[in-house]
């Protein structure tokens, strides 16, 4: 008995296709059916019409990408008219370039990176040092879990310890919107053949703050993530030895198990 409410079902994505000569497809015995009967639903109606129309993506978005992107094209900007600027005599400008190139390559990696936190990049393959949202969120539920009944952990830290580059989109914002007041000075020093030093030096200072701001951002949810990774592992480690039945704790007990193990298994 059908007990999601999607008409179309999901059944005929499978392809099922075989005619059954010798009759070995049967019916699920009454027992069998009424213990599917009375499992918990395994999908809900909305994602049953999903499966049913393949139409299983558009579900995640990067909340700071379009912050992110701005940045990016003022700082390829900004080394537009730093060299236009050298070029009408004002090399002072030339100390632009390699801030705003640095702040470039920074902000593609920080797309990047949020870009997986988001989901918007799915995990695919092996990459064990950056946060995923898949691979973090799972990790992280399990430390909530641990955390709380360790620590007393009642707030999602633990979760989203990984996920601090895509929480911060109003500083982003604000970064975003002092380089782009920059760039305007900046272009209209080219323009009137006129940049002070302190003009510049504070152009520099502003592309050096962002650029701090956003790997500060990304190096933190990594290392978090890393941190997260090892206590996931050592976590599995020591769970081995929970609810050890009795032919287990008896090996460990007489065989394998070391000093120290048998030490806290036998508290």
């Amino acid at each position: 008995m059908a007990t999601v409410n999607n008409a179309s079902g999901v059944y005929a994505t499978l392809g099922y296709n075989f005619s059954d000569p010798n009759q070995d497809i049967e019916i699920l015995s009454a027992n069998t059916q009424a213990h599917l009967n009375s499992m918990p639903a395994f999908i809900e109606s909305w994602q049953a019409q999903d499966v049913a129309n393949n139409a299983v993506n558009g579900y995640f978005q990067n909340p700071v990408s379009s912050y992110v992107n701005t940045i990016i094209t003022i700082s390829t900007n900004m080394i537009v008219a730093a060299e236009l600027a050298n070029s009408q005599g004002i090399t002072e400008a030339l100390a632009i370039i390699p801030a705003a190139n640095s702040l470039y390559t920074n902000a593609q990696s920080f797309l990047a990176h949020t870009n997986r936190l988001s989901g918007v990049t799915p995990f695919v393959g092996q990459d064990d040092v950056n946060p995923y949202y898949e691979s973090a969120m799972s990790a992280g539920k399990t430390a909530l879990y641990i955390t709380n009944q360790t620590d007393g952990i009642i707030n999602n830290s633990p979760i989203l310890g990984s996920f601090t580059s895509i929480l911060v989109g109003p500083q982003i914002y604000d970064n975003a919107n002092t380089l782009s007041a920059d760039l305007v000075i900046l272009n209209n020093g080219v323009t009137a053949n006129s940049l002070s030093n302190t003009v510049i030096t504070q152009i520099i200072s502003d592309v050096g703050n962002t650029n701090t701001y956003l790997t500060t951002r990304q190096n933190a949810d990594i290392t978090y993530y890393g941190n997260l990774r090892t206590f996931q592992n050592n976590y599995n480690s020591v769970k081995q030895f929970s609810n050890m039945g009795e032919t287990q704790t008896y090996l460990l007990n007489n065989f394998i198990g070391t000093a120290k193990l048998l030490s806290r298994i036998n508290q």
